[in-house]
């Protein structure tokens, strides 16, 4: 406990301060605006759903690296399945929940393909590659991903 006795002054509760109760004061005394055009519901409603949609983006951007280019990639990319360079330490559930609010598109099916780090030597020096996982993202029909920006 003594650890949070040291925010403590005195012993004493901090008085709340005065310019937050003045400001609650006049916001009662206000009168209220003249509405001239109501804003529908469901547009607020959208503007809220696209905003929580970007802030899980932003929370899942650690989760796709990159897109893996490569030529199975782009012949799977015309079946609808797209390839990602994911971390080692990522899940499918992630992956797909990822790819959802990242490009707004509907996951079907995600599988993973794992590979260690091969081990290399450089004259009596021996080391290892970095261990790499990719993840191979299967969409609902009808949906595709633009990968290449500005195109």
């Amino acid at each position: 406990m003594a650890l949070f006795d040291r925010f403590k002054k005195d012993g004493k509760k901090p008085a709340a301060p005065a310019a937050k109760a003045s400001a609650v004061k006049t916001d009662a005394k206000k009168p209220a605006p003249a509405t001239t055009k109501a804003t529908p519901a469901a547009a607020t409603d959208a503007k809220k759903e696209v905003s929580i949609i970007d802030a899980k983006a932003g929370s899942y951007a650690h989760l796709l690296l990159k897109p893996h280019v490569s030529e199975k990639a782009a012949v799977l990319a015309d079946k609808g399945i797209y390839v990602f360079d994911v971390p080692v330490s990522a899940n499918k559930v992630e992956i797909g929940k990822a790819v959802e609010a990242i490009y707004k598109v509907n996951v079907a099916k995600v599988r993973t393909q794992r590979g260690l780090g091969k081990a290399v030597r450089r004259g009596r020096m021996t080391g290892r590659r970095n261990a790499w996982k990719k993840a191979l993202v299967e969409l609902k029909k009808g949906q595709t991903i633009s990968l290449v920006e500005g195109v």
